[in-house]
């Protein structure tokens, strides 16, 4: 997928920790009214539920605009039931997945919005999933890395809510995970991604081949600034973080305002 202009916009705040020296790594959304970069945003928002081939070719079906297709059958819309909810949920798994590829340089698998049977149902199990290769597919190594993450977002509100929530959350037992990557695997064969599915389909094999392993917890609110040191209604050993576990906390204002301009502007 191609990297979206917007992540110029994701600044990194360096220094920020949890209460007791806990490491965090915070960015804040610093976005502008620039409309170039939120068409541009939006379209790339657009190509995770439906590719550009796909779009002309179900809206024709479909005897309707490729405006009207997305509208009615993909988009899901800020009247709607569950709608806002939707695009809340939507937008922050994005939001991470684009993180974890185009800043910490994973593979990610795009699927999760692809093909719902309803525009505003989510999909069960692991939030995102994201990988890197040490020797490349066909060598696995003991160094190839997989990362799971539990995302939690409240974009009407200012707290740390989310990102307690996440870390919560974030602990899976590795059944669970493999069934989401089987899941993943499945659903990528299906969209005729066949390379990814065997990329994904490594990681299935852990006892096998070994691989580093890392549960990640990501908070996303709209907050304006941040807390140099966050402090959590719960203490880090209350919350089982462990020294393996990666805490991201993302922010920025207004930004449940922010996804409705965002898909207000999915129309192409």
């Amino acid at each position: 997928m191609d990297r979206p202009s917007y992540i110029d916009w994701i600044i990194e705040e360096k220094g920020i920790t949890i209460k007791d020296g806990i490491p965090l790594n915070c960015y804040k959304i610093d976005y502008k009214e620039d409309d170039t970069i939120l068409d541009d945003w939006a379209l790339h928002i657009r190509r995770n539920y439906i590719e550009d081939e796909d779009l002309l070719l179900d809206s024709a079906i479909n005897g309707m605009t490729v405006e009207q297709y997305l509208h009615d059958r993909v988009i899901p819309q800020r009247n709607e039931a569950l709608g806002p909810t939707a695009r809340s949920g939507d937008i922050t798994e994005i939001l991470v997945s684009d993180l974890l590829e185009f800043i910490f340089g994973y593979a990610v698998p795009r699927y999760k919005q692809k093909n719902r049977s309803g525009k505003n149902n989510s999909e069960h199990g692991t939030d995102v999933i994201a990988y890197k290769y040490f020797n490349g597919c066909d060598n696995p190594s003991e160094k190839d890395e997989l990362i799971a993450t539990e995302v939690k977002a409240v974009l009407t509100s200012t707290g740390y809510d989310s990102l307690e929530n996440a870390i919560k959350e974030s602990k899976k037992d590795e059944q669970r995970l493999a069934r989401t990557l089987d899941h993943c695997r499945k659903r990528l064969k299906e969209l005729g991604h066949t390379e990814q599915a065997g990329e994904v389909a490594r990681f299935l094999l852990k006892p096998d081949n070994n691989y580093k392993l890392t549960y990640a917890a990501a908070g996303i609110s709209s907050r304006q600034t941040v807390d140099q040191e966050i402090e959590l209604s719960a203490s880090g050993q209350e919350l089982q973080i462990s020294s393996k576990q990666r805490i991201f906390f993302i922010h920025g204002k207004t930004l449940m305002d922010l996804a409705h301009k965002i898909y207000e502007r999915c129309k192409k």
